[in-house]
């Protein structure tokens, strides 16, 4: 303790004035006594001027009043402590930077994992989120080749933006190069700031992948001391490989199982001083990935000279202050009154998780912002599926599309995992996903291939999915100030073009209804337009809208050619899954 107060640093000493204020009143009022002692002779004082009695208990009231002083100017001043951080001491941040490596490969849409191993996978990495302690992640996915997605960053909104986009059309070439993917991630942490990196792989570790090259590429990660860390997303026994135009993959007229090859995996990470953990519906595969693993790696030291860091102690002296002068200038039974209700409020419990009652009763108040956030503080499989109906409710897509997502995984049954995938694919819909929204409605129609509903609601999402892969794009040679823009489809006036699309369906059977609007809502007719209106010629209004409708962006094209850069061409032969 005597230590610590050596190292004591005044933030503003010049504060320390405040203390003198008391002995400036006591002046003032020994000045003030001294004029009335001489108001009359020392014989005849007594007569004029005796002492009361709150003079008489002024001097306990002055002792409190100047203590508080004290206290006030200490905390003006700011006391604080060093924490030091000297060389080779880690942070309080992590500073790792991770390149996160994932699989889309054809396998990685086979179902043994539901809903199927790469929406798994974009689950899981959703969830590892809010684990992150301040490390830098990168996104890299692979098939038949490889490419970086996401450059590091410790923003985590820009890597969930990533895992939307995460699309198996990125890449054109078919099977999967493992080999190039760590070698991509490789690169990528030696050109990233620090020493302190890791390598995370989602994939299915299948056995078609463990050959010569992905065996030269860990040993060249356990050259660069880059630890690699596996979650493995499949199964021993296996499933076969969807293809994406119907039926599955076979060779030689006999129909391909993809199996997952743990020992390999888990051998390649020991091998590097990382961690193999396969895929759980709990948190045991995080808690062995990232809180024994990637999260106890040493991080990036601090330079001494940047490394200041205070441990402030203001407030150990502005609290018994206010304390204080509210003890001596409040009436007893208001400072009597404010003492029990701070008892209260430290003894109390604290206050209880909403529960279920307390959301429904929002939600029929239709208050469903309120709903959701109690739903969503309740916690566990009906917590989330609550969350992503107000959400719904509330036509926010994507939120809703997390919730059900966070109660697929909190799924205990497999008819919870099928409301929660048929909800989370009926929230792709409703944000134009009509690919994620297709798997999740064939993946429920395979749990129950009774449900009529999830029946519709994949023909309507097939309807889109095809429109969306024959529309073409217009080639364009305007360059951009980093190239060549976006690829649009612009019909223009007279041009011969594909037939008008389809009235706008909704998903029918969707179990979250996203409420009818009034009357002045979005539906209700416009307002007569005033006199001095600009006059349009309808003909031309009707050939604007219609060119604003075909102008589509294509975010999966520019993103496809981006990852050709990263691309690295080899002759091997491998299996197309």
């Amino acid at each position: 303790m005597i230590e610590q107060l050596l190292h004591l640093h005044w933030r503003e000493p010049l504060w320390l004035a405040l203390a003198a204020v008391p002995l400036l009143f006591a002046w003032w009022r020994r000045r003030r006594r001294a004029r009335l002692l001489r108001y009359a002779d020392a014989e005849l004082l007594p007569w004029a001027a005796s002492p009361s009695a709150a003079q008489a208990g002024a001097w306990p009231h002055a002792l409190v009043h100047a203590l508080a002083w004290l206290l006030l100017a200490l905390a003006a001043a700011g006391p604080r402590l060093p924490l030091e951080l000297r060389a080779g001491q880690a942070t309080p941040r992590h500073l790792l930077t991770v390149m996160a490596v994932l699989d889309v490969s054809a396998s990685m849409r086979a179902t043994d994992i539901a809903p199927d191993r790469l929406a798994r996978a974009r689950l899981e990495l959703l969830d590892w989120l809010g684990r992150l302690q301040g490390e830098r992640v990168g996104l890299i996915v692979y098939a038949g080749e490889a490419g970086v997605l996401l450059p590091p960053t410790d923003d985590p909104a820009l890597l969930q933006r990533a895992l939307d986009q995460v699309d198996p059309r990125l890449i054109e070439a078919p099977g999967s190069n493992l080999a190039a993917a760590l070698d991509l991630a490789r690169a990528q942490l030696a050109a990233a700031p620090g020493t302190a990196k890791a390598v995370l792989l989602l994939s299915d570790a299948e056995a078609d992948s463990v050959d010569t090259s992905a065996q030269a590429a860990v040993a060249a990660l356990q050259h660069a001391r880059l630890p690699l860390f596996v979650l493995g997303i499949g199964s021993e026994a296996g499933a076969p490989v969807p293809l994406p135009d119907g039926g599955f993959a076979e060779a030689d007229g006999v129909q391909v199982v993809s199996r997952m090859a743990a020992p390999a995996y888990r051998q390649w990470a020991q091998m590097t001083g990382g961690r193999f953990a396969g895929v759980s519906d709990g948190d045991a595969d995080w808690a062995a990935l990232h809180d024994r693993g990637i999260g106890a790696l040493p991080g990036d030291p601090l330079a001494p000279a940047s490394a200041a860091a205070w441990r402030e102690l203001y407030a150990w002296c502005l609290a018994p202050a206010l304390a204080l002068l509210m003890a001596i200038s409040l009436p007893r039974r208001v400072v009597a009154t404010l003492a029990l209700a701070l008892w209260a409020a430290v003894a109390a419990p604290p206050p209880a998780l909403a529960d279920e009652a307390e959301a429904w009763q929002a939600w029929q108040q239709k208050n469903f912002s309120g709903a959701q956030a109690l739903y969503a503080q309740a916690g566990g499989y009906r917590g989330q599926m609550g969350a992503g109906a107000a959400a719904w409710r509330q036509a926010a897509y994507a939120a809703a599309a997390r919730h059900f997502g966070a109660a697929l995984l909190l799924a205990e049954s497999d008819r919870q995992r099928a409301d929660a995938l048929y909800n989370l694919g009926n929230a792709h819909y409703a944000r134009g996903q009509w690919q994620a929204a297709f798997e999740a409605f064939e993946t429920v129609l395979r749990m129950r291939p009774a449900d009529t509903r999830a029946g519709a609601n994949r023909a309507l999402a097939w309807q889109r999915l095809r429109r969306q892969r024959t529309d073409a794009p217009m080639q364009s040679d305007l360059g951009g100030r980093r190239g060549f823009l976006a690829e649009g489809q612009i019909q223009l006036d007279g041009q011969a073009g594909p037939p008008p699309d389809d009235p706008e369906s909704e998903a029918a059977g969707v179990q979250i209804d996203r409420g009818v609007p009034g009357a002045g809502g979005a539906h209700a007719p416009a307002a007569a337009a005033p006199s001095q209106a600009l006059r349009v010629d309808p003909r031309l209004a009707l050939s604007g809208l219609k060119k604003l409708d075909r102008l589509q962006d294509q975010p999966t094209t520019l993103l496809h050619n981006l990852l050709k850069q990263d691309a690295r061409h080899d002759d091997v032969e491998r299996p197309p899954w």
